[in-house]
């Protein structure tokens, strides 16, 4: 089972953002008897490994917490989560579980929101390849989690649910990262892998991806399209097409009278 630990990072001694609070804040709300632990200089020896101790120096945060956030889960168990996320309901029937993590969207696991009882094995691998780094590369942490649950535990790219070697849990991305009406966790990306300007930006896409999911896999998408524009008149064509690329709808088209000419000549 996975311990009711709640782990997130702050390192840099920086105040935290009125957003970082309010996140922080629902953590004990849904879940009042877990235990929080914020890992920072006090309580982490930012000097232990090559890693670590140069991202520190450069000032890369995120970079700190990368090495941190694998050490903590693996020795002690429990649920990282990224100072952003927002809790939005309990977390005890996923304590079941011998390790967690989600879609961030399709083809994409992430890190910023994942659990593990302690010294399981898809965490040991992560926590190994940070201590085989002589010192520190720029890499996103969600690359090598992506790479490794795909390559080794047998994760499709496909963002449903999947039940991994190892007692791996795959979630798919509304559980722990969109911004929609059934899900644990609300991922506002306020991290500081991004730059200011691209911050709302990344939200705004990652929530149309979980709008656009359902119609793009809906049976007959086209069927309900048809009746929304034409028949109840919500939406016209025109306000559906503005918000696709000009050279996309070009490409298409263009595809698609191909392939008529290809089903006419044979």
């Amino acid at each position: 089972m996975i311990p009711k630990i709640l782990h997130y990072c702050w390192f840099g001694k920086n105040p935290k953002s009125e957003l970082a609070q309010k996140c922080i804040a629902t953590w004990s709300k849904y879940n009042p008897d877990y235990q929080i632990i914020e890992w920072n200089e006090e309580n982490f020896d930012v000097n232990q490994h090559p890693f670590v101790k140069e991202a520190y120096e450069q000032k890369k945060w995120a970079f700190v917490s990368d090495f941190a956030r694998v050490k903590a889960v693996y020795e002690l168990g429990g649920f990282y989560l990224d100072t952003d996320m927002e809790i939005t309901r309990s977390f005890d029937d996923l304590l079941q579980h011998k390790a967690i993590c989600g879609y961030e969207f399709k083809g994409r696991p992430f890190s910023a929101f994942f659990a593990a009882q302690p010294e399981h094995s898809f965490v040991k691998e992560m926590y190994a390849y940070y201590l085989q780094q002589e010192e520190m590369k720029i890499m996103a942490n969600t690359t090598i989690f992506s790479k490794l649950l795909i390559e080794k535990y047998g994760a499709s790219s496909g963002d449903q649910y999947q039940e991994l070697a190892n007692g791996v849990t795959l979630f798919p991305s509304h559980y722990f990262s969109l911004d929609v009406p059934k899900n644990y966790v609300i991922h506002h990306f306020e991290g500081s892998w991004l730059d200011a300007a691209h911050q709302s930006t990344y939200k705004e896409m990652v929530n149309l991806y979980g709008h656009l999911k359902p119609i793009v896999e809906m049976k007959n998408g086209k069927i309900v399209m048809k009746d929304l524009i034409y028949n109840r008149k919500v939406y016209n064509i025109d306000q559906i097409l503005e918000q696709i690329p000009l050279s996309y709808i070009i490409q298409f088209v263009k595809n698609k009278f191909l392939e008529k000419l290809k089903l006419k000549k044979t």
